[in-house]
């Protein structure tokens, strides 16, 4: 995907494969139909000056409009598509499909099994994430940029794995809900942490008091009218700032 006005994506390149046979069905760059605001290269590895010369050599289709009519040519409202976060797939594609496998979704689902099926899955996980923690699949490595095909072939392996190891899924998604709890325990600690200062960190905000006490020559433990306001348009703070907030 690349960036177009108003904050939109629109697609740059498209890659279909046959689920069953791994057959290639198209691979190809898509011209975009409106003006560019972020090739996004480093991700995509697209630049202008490949998309120019991938159109006029023939190795772009004219817009997203004829990619979807080429990839209509393989499917039907019976085909089931399969892809990691499809929604953004079918959005740009401007398709409206209820038969889909979503590998973003069948293993945040595997982790969240409680979630009911009007609610948002709690989070979901990247298919790089996926790849190397499930399959040991290192995709998207390096600096490089992302290859579509080689990301379509992830997911068809990832959804593959999933159907014939539901017990090894099951594993992996028990250890995502260990992680995911420790993280729940550690934000918890933090937020209290915030509300309720423990004695060391009581101790140092006291000795930046003394610190800052003798920069500007203020007796603190002495002056009994002494005023945290005061001492900041002192220092130069702007009215209302607090130096020890986040």
């Amino acid at each position: 995907m690349i960036g177009v006005k108003d904050n939109r994506q629109t697609l740059a390149f498209i890659s279909a494969i046959d689920f069953l046979t791994g057959e290639v069905l198209i691979s190809r760059y898509v011209a975009p139909s409106e003006e560019v605001i972020d090739w996004r290269s480093k991700i995509t590895g697209i630049t202008q000056d490949v998309m120019t010369s991938a159109t006029i050599s023939g190795a772009a289709f004219r817009d997203w409009r004829e990619a979807r009519e080429n990839l209509w040519q393989f499917a039907d409202s019976s085909t089931v598509f399969v892809g990691q976060s499809l929604n953004y797939d079918l959005e740009v594609l401007g398709i409206c499909h209820n038969k889909i496998v979503d590998s973003a979704i069948l293993t945040a689902e595997a982790v969240f099994p409680a979630t009911g099926p009007t609610e948002s899955l709690p989070r979901a996980w990247s298919l790089k994430a996926v790849a190397k923690s499930l399959l040991d699949l290192e995709i998207q490595s390096g600096d490089r940029a992302h290859s579509a095909l080689e990301d379509t072939y992830a997911v068809r392996d990832v959804i593959i794995f999933c159907i014939r190891n539901p017990e090894q899924l099951k594993s992996w998604a028990e250890l995502r809900q260990t992680e995911e709890g420790q993280k729940g325990k550690k934000s918890r600690r933090k937020s209290k942490a915030k509300r309720h200062p423990t004695t060391s960190s009581t101790q140092d905000i006291q000795h930046k008091t003394r610190v800052l006490k003798n920069e500007f020559e203020y007796d603190i433990d002495d002056d009994d009218e002494f005023c945290l306001s005061e001492y900041a348009r002192n220092a130069g703070w702007p009215d209302g700032w607090d130096p020890w907030s986040d």
